[in-house]
């Protein structure tokens, strides 16, 4: 064999036919890329049908010269082939992703497994990566609940060849909401009313859902008609209410509602339906210093005084907690300020109060002691001041030994005075003589000031003398005439 000949056997293929090669199988990809950007559905997974069209490959390459060198020309034409098919079945596993990634389709996809950070998708042959916040819109707190599921995820990136794809669950659902979110916010109206559903609590107030992910604010201030310290004294979440629209704010999406103004308003017939002197069933709500808040019915919230209530020995808290039934007499109710004061009403109390006025004999309860007197609660508003002249005790007299703390003790009435303070006398108590010369006038007339009558004529004075003799020689005189 010549030189030649063994340097045309032993060569590798030429640069040009080796260019040859390289351009057909790069051109393979070009009209399966052209037919993803062409083609108006998704392909769905198990496609086989590739738009790759056959390698070409060149002459050389593809027909070697077997009398010179079979074994390597044989090789040569193995590999061509080899990298066209990997060529051709990688485009034919990727082409339906090309095809939903650049017409922004969504694409059915397997969830096979978690994995750090997040989940691995199979799409046809092909695999892809969802990241835990993109497999739905809410926080997923069991990650396994996915698995072995098929959802539809949209293509948010894909690079190297198909290689590197990442999908999107939460894409579509926020893309869906977003469009039914459009149609439920153009059908609200300033001052409508509707039903929504409590999705969220904050100090400041509740979010409520009005469909489709339509959120309004309800404030703290229009939860209820009656005063509440909480938010989740009022609303729970989940719970169905109605709501008015109170105002749409189309910069920046916002939506005031309002629960008080929905429902009607329960103060409206309070007069009709809590009577004065009426005893009703209330709840009490919280205790203050000066008194307990009660809740007599929903949004109708009255105050019983601390005052009010009956003396005892360990105060007027006693047996009340809050959240406790008990019956209450209606002492006012003035529906223009929203208020009405309470009292307690014992079991078997009568349904009306007895008349307070002078000489009536009751029975009252020991409310304080004080150094001039005793305090008697007669009732619900009114207290008397048994004095110590009239309490029926001889001076020095520890009172407050003789009339304990909310003992029970029997009066008489003895004058009420136009202030509407009531004077009261122990019953059976020897009342004091009235003084001399009172005329049986009472004490508010002798503690008003006496006028004098007109004053009496002084005598004239005596004139002195305007002479010039002296006090010595004026009493000379009167010796000698007396003893002339």
């Amino acid at each position: 064999m010549s030189q030649e000949t063994e340097k045309e056997a032993g060569a590798a293929p030429s640069p040009e036919s080796e260019g040859e090669v390289r351009e057909s199988t790069s051109t393979a990809a070009e009209p399966a890329a052209q037919e993803a950007e062409d083609s108006p559905t998704d392909v769905q997974d198990g496609d086989s049908d590739s738009p790759v069209e056959p390698v070409a490959v060149s002459a050389d390459a593809a027909a070697p010269d077997k009398t010179e060198a079979p074994d390597a020309d044989a090789d040569a034409g193995a590999e061509v082939e080899k990298k066209a098919a990997e060529q051709k079945a990688r485009q034919a596993r990727v082409a339906p992703l090309y095809r939903a990634f650049r017409g922004k389709r969504s694409i059915s996809g397997r969830v096979e497994k978690t994995i750090k950070g997040g989940y691995e998708v199979r799409i046809g042959r092909a695999r892809a990566f969802c990241p835990h916040s993109q497999i739905d819109v809410h926080r997923v707190d069991d990650a396994e609940s996915f698995v072995g599921t098929t959802q539809m995820f949209l293509i948010t990136q894909l690079r190297r060849g198909g290689e590197d794809v990442v999908v999107s669950r939460r894409a579509l659902i926020e893309a869906d909401r977003r469009e039914e979110a459009a149609a439920v916010r153009a059908t609200l109206i300033e001052g409508s009313v509707m039903l929504g559903r409590v999705s969220g609590l904050a100090k400041f107030g509740a979010f409520v859902d009005l469909g489709a992910g339509v959120t309004g604010l309800v404030h703290i201030t229009e939860l209820s008609h009656g005063r509440i310290n909480r938010v989740d004294q009022a609303v729970q979440v989940g719970e169905a209410v109605r709501v008015k629209i109170l105002s749409l704010q189309d910069d920046n999406d916002r939506i005031s509602l309002s629960i008080r103004q929905a429902s009607e308003d329960p103060w409206a017939a309070v007069t009709e339906a809590f009577l004065p002197n009426g005893v009703y069933s209330g709840k009490v709500l919280r205790l203050a210093d000066f008194g307990a808040f009660v809740e007599l019915a929903p949004g109708v919230e009255a105050l019983a005084p601390a005052s009010e209530f009956p003396p005892a020995v360990g105060g007027w808290k006693e047996g009340l907690t809050s959240g406790s039934e008990h019956r209450w007499r209606v002492l006012r109710v003035d529906a223009e300020r929203r208020r009405i004061s309470l009292t307690p009403a014992g079991e078997g109390e009568p349904t009306t109060l007895p008349e307070i006025a002078a000489g009536v004999e009751l029975k009252g309860k020991v409310q304080r002691i004080e150094s001039f007197g005793v305090f008697v609660w007669l009732g619900p508003g009114k207290v008397g001041l048994m004095p110590n002249v009239l309490s029926g005790t001889p001076p020095g007299t520890d009172l407050g030994q003789r009339f304990p703390i909310a003992s029970e003790v029997e009066v008489e009435v003895a004058e009420i005075d136009d202030r509407g303070r009531i004077r009261l006398a122990r019953k059976g108590a020897q009342r004091p003589p009235r003084r001399s010369g009172d005329g049986g006038s009472s004490r508010r007339d002798r503690d008003r000031p006496r006028h004098r009558g007109p004053k009496a004529e002084r005598p004239p004075a005596v004139q002195v003398s305007d002479s010039n003799e002296g006090f010595g020689s004026l009493l000379a005189d009167k010796l000698k005439d007396a003893l002339g």
